[in-house]
């Protein structure tokens, strides 16, 4: 049985594994650690999320599920679990990187945009100075709305 929790210092061993196995960034990692997302089978991590803060923007950061648990809607759960954060945050968006992953997330609402398009405050990501590839597809899910000016 598969259950979910919020990530503690102590999963971070766990979850450098699965990013590494995955060839996922760890970079930035340990900074974002409690709003990470798990997916355990008993005390063992199959599959982590998790967002990164950056004023009212957010960024959906290394979905990852165990190869021998993929399938069954492990990486789904923890989506939504993330884009619930986001909304319980307030955050107005949420952006990601994808090389291989553009249709699993718009399944979700994500759409995709220009890189230049994220908002401004994620530039201060390390997933955007370079630990994600300029290759890597940008995508956007508004959460709120902005009022009009």
């Amino acid at each position: 049985m598969i259950t979910y929790c919020t990530a503690t210092s102590a999963d971070l061993p766990e979850i450098m594994a699965l990013l590494n196995a995955a060839h996922l960034p760890q970079v930035g990692v340990e900074e974002h650690i409690l709003n990470f997302m798990l997916a355990l089978e008993g005390d063992k991590v199959v599959g982590c999320a998790g967002l990164e803060v950056h004023q009212n923007s957010g960024l959906l950061r290394s979905v990852v599920v165990a190869q021998n648990y993929r399938s069954h809607g492990i990486g789904a759960s923890l989506t939504k679990g993330v884009i619930d954060l986001a909304r319980y945050k307030n955050l107005t968006s949420l952006s990601l990187l994808t090389e291989t992953a553009a249709e699993f997330f718009r399944r979700f609402g994500f759409t995709q945009v220009q890189r230049s398009e994220l908002p401004a405050a994620l530039q201060s990501s390390q997933e955007l100075q370079g630990a994600c590839p300029e290759t890597a597809i940008a995508m956007t899910l508004l959460l709120q709305e902005t009022p009009e000016a």
